[in-house]
């Protein structure tokens, strides 16, 4: 049977994860980072069909995705996570960007709410953080509404070494019986490499 498709109406609980080390024997991550002030996630996905030609026809055609990943739009990106996600070190709390910045991988879940109060969760394996100064800002209106700023980045998926897989996504309403909603969101956001399944 197949569920109703229901309008997505939010999004929280970005939590992202360094890749320590990624082998054909399993990937291992570190500690969780939970990300405040989520306002947007928006996928980068693409894809399409290439059609090969031969004996005077299509002969075979093939699908393929690209540009996997998704852009985060934030109320900030605070300095901590900002010199994470570049692969640098602050000092006394301060942030120097040179060119000797670095390719730091991540994984990373969230969650989507869904228009009957129910959750699609995601999760990205493996990929990188790109993204423009956040230092950028706009004089306070004299009179009016202010408006409010926001900060924006991309991240690049790649394909996980251990398995090839780039990201899973999984809807609330398939969970096991056995597994509360609790027990399964505290695994998720704290586990990388945790598969809901029945006891």
């Amino acid at each position: 049977m197949i569920n109703k498709p229901l309008p997505t109406i939010g999004v929280d609980k970005y939590t992202f994860f360094q890749v320590m080390s990624d082998a054909m024997e399993g990937t291992e991550y570190g500690e969780s980072y939970s990300l405040k002030g989520t306002v947007e996630i928006a996928p980068t996905d693409a894809g399409g069909s290439d059609i090969f030609d031969a004996d005077n026809g299509a002969y075979e055609t093939s699908s393929y995705i690209e540009k996997i990943g998704h852009e985060i739009t934030n109320a900030d990106i605070p300095p901590e996570v900002d010199a994470m996600w570049r692969g640098l070190e602050r000092k006394n709390g301060l942030v120097e960007v040179g060119n000797d910045t670095k390719t730091v991988y991540f994984g990373v879940a969230w969650r989507i709410l869904k228009s009957d109060g129910t959750h699609r969760y995601v999760r990205y394996y493996k990929g990188s953080y790109s993204f423009a100064s956040n230092v950028g800002g706009k004089t306070k209106p004299s009179s009016g509404s202010i408006d409010k700023q926001t900060a924006k980045a991309t991240y690049t998926a790649v394909q996980r070494d251990f398995d090839n897989n780039y990201y899973a996504y999984f809807d609330e309403s398939d969970l096991p019986e056995t597994i509360t909603k609790d027990e399964f969101e505290q695994k998720w956001f704290s586990d990388m490499n945790y598969y809901p399944a029945a006891e």
